[in-house]
């Protein structure tokens, strides 16, 4: 999540840095699902799909 953390950091796009943040609170969850993941990637693609290619070597590893 460090790494992450510090790509969210420098994201200047203020809409795109919150569903990141929401996206990043929502993993921590015990209880999430994969429905409520799936919304929040398919919002970041909808903003900007780049986004969505840099982030997911964060969420697989």
């Amino acid at each position: 999540m460090t790494d992450f953390s510090s790509y969210i950091k420098d994201v200047t796009d203020q809409e795109i840095k919150v569903l990141l943040l929401k996206l990043k609170n929502e993993m921590r969850k015990e209880d999430v699902t994969w429905e409520q993941i799936k919304e929040i990637l398919a919002e970041i693609k909808s903003k900007d799909s780049s986004v969505l290619k840099d982030i997911i070597p964060f969420l697989v590893d």
